[in-house]
């Protein structure tokens, strides 16, 4: 079903306080060529046109948006994709254009669609054929081409909705939310190939994350996908994010917070929960990471009511990621690391597989090796001495593939804070998994001692 376009625009104006009655609210549908030429003048003159109070409409087609696009200043602006958005076919064309595109960038790539501005909303059709963004990805991961990668689309507005999207085939990292009160519904991403499984490193869809938040106030609340990196991953600067009811499958590197603090930077995460998710076939359940030497804070993190099927490790915490491919790690010289204070896993059910990695792994030691690492585990927890308190697991019920209760996890209790085997919620010991009373928790205590 279409929404009734005016009354959602005559909605949006409402919100912000704007007299809706005496608001004209224009209408621009977007010119299709035929020719199969490239439709991106087409969408900016659209967009310059109904940038304000406004409805946009994609007629039910396929525009070539052959060349990075910015729209920037909109103001209560709703958008109707009944058509599709394809990016190039052509590598080479793809890398040219992203080289020389003044599309502000994101944390980790140069968005091909860069949206800005206040109240808006793209909604897709309820069509499955159509509201995609084709990436024609497959191609990039064919031959492990990892270079001048897009990523999908950046958007930045305050106030805003996605709704009803596909993505399908990206080449690399999908939506980066920067902005404010923010809300997805019903996302879709296909980044499996068609040709391998998670666990080769032919064609594998590196860096495919579905949504990289860092924005402040975010729903999401409905996503399915198959990515070869994070689902969702929450970085710095993210505040009062809510991520639930999805699935995550072929190879998915979690539900997580980071990466933080690399080169030693400052970086914060704050107000987070993660709940009701399918995670299949994943690396990780959830997953928290931050880089040796790393500065900063992550507090009031929770992940609850998670499904796993098939994983490689259920709870993954480290606070001394490195690049392994670079050799060996470096020294800490800031001699900390991105503190942690009251994170929480509650509600972990289902299995593990059979490989603690997957078709990532093409360095020695894999980019995800921690010392002990030989199998799938339940928990894993790499810390940096007395820099995590607060930390708690409750109803924890993660079995092997052959549905043993007789998993490992890996811990050194001599990085936790005094006190915090108390409250834990299991034995921290390198070997099988076993449930510990939680205590009340009392006042952060002294750390046993710092790691060199």
């Amino acid at each position: 079903m279409i929404l009734n376009t005016s009354l959602v625009a005559l909605g949006l104006l409402a919100l912000t306080g704007v007299d809706a009655t005496n608001v004209k609210v224009k209408r621009c549908t977007v010119k299709h060529n035929k020719n199969g030429k490239d439709d991106s003048e087409n969408i900016l003159k659209a967009f310059k046109d109904c940038s304000k109070n406004a409805v946009i409409t994609f007629e039910k087609a396929d525009y070539n948006a052959h060349t990075p696009i910015s729209m920037t200043g909109l103001k209560n602006v709703v958008v109707h994709l009944n058509g599709n958005l394809n990016l190039p076919k052509d590598m080479k064309t793809v890398q040219d254009k992203i080289n020389v595109t003044l599309n502000q960038p994101s944390t980790y790539a140069t968005p091909w669609f860069y949206f800005q501005g206040e109240d808006v909303s793209i909604i897709g059709s309820q069509d499955f054929k159509w509201g995609r963004f084709n990436g024609y990805g497959q191609q990039w991961w064919d031959i492990g081409n990892r270079v001048l990668r897009p990523q999908l689309a950046t958007f930045n507005v305050t106030g805003g909705l996605l709704r009803d999207l596909k993505v399908i085939k990206p080449i690399a990292w999908g939506w980066n939310l920067p902005g404010r009160n923010i809300l997805v519904r019903n996302h879709f991403v296909d980044a499996m190939p068609n040709n391998g499984t998670r666990d080769e490193t032919v064609s594998f869809p590196f860096n495919t994350d579905g949504f990289n938040l860092s924005g402040h106030n975010i729903t999401v609340d409905g996503y399915y996908g198959h990515n070869g990196d994070d689902c969702v991953s929450v970085i710095n600067g993210a505040q009062d994010i809510v991520a639930k009811n999805g699935y995550c499958g072929f190879s998915s590197h979690g539900l997580s917070i980071g990466s933080l603090g690399r080169n030693g930077a400052v970086h914060t995460v704050k107000n987070v929960l993660f709940k009701n998710w399918t995670m299949e076939g994943a690396v990780y359940g959830a997953r928290f990471k931050s880089w040796t030497g790393g500065q900063g804070s992550a507090e009031n993190i929770a992940w609850e009511d998670i499904t796993l099927i098939g994983v490689s490790t259920g709870v993954f915490i480290t606070q001394n990621y490195y690049d392994q491919d670079k050799g060996p790690r470096p020294p800490n010289v800031n001699k900390t690391s991105t503190h942690v204070s009251n994170m929480s896993f509650k509600n972990f059910k289902g299995t593990l597989g059979t490989n603690w990695t997957d078709g990532t792994c093409i360095s020695d030691p894999c980019w995800n090796y921690v010392p002990g690492l030989n199998e799938t585990k339940s928990v894993i927890f790499d810390l940096y001495a007395g820099t995590a308190v607060n930390i708690t697991l409750s109803g924890i019920d993660i079995r092997t593939h052959k549905n043993s209760k007789k998993t490992n996890v890996i811990c050194d209790p001599t990085a936790l804070a005094e006190g915090e085997q108390d409250t834990l919620g299991f034995q921290c010991a390198n070997g099988p998994f076993i449930a510990t009373p939680i205590k009340k928790p009392g006042k952060p205590g002294k750390p046993h001692g710092k790691r060199e």
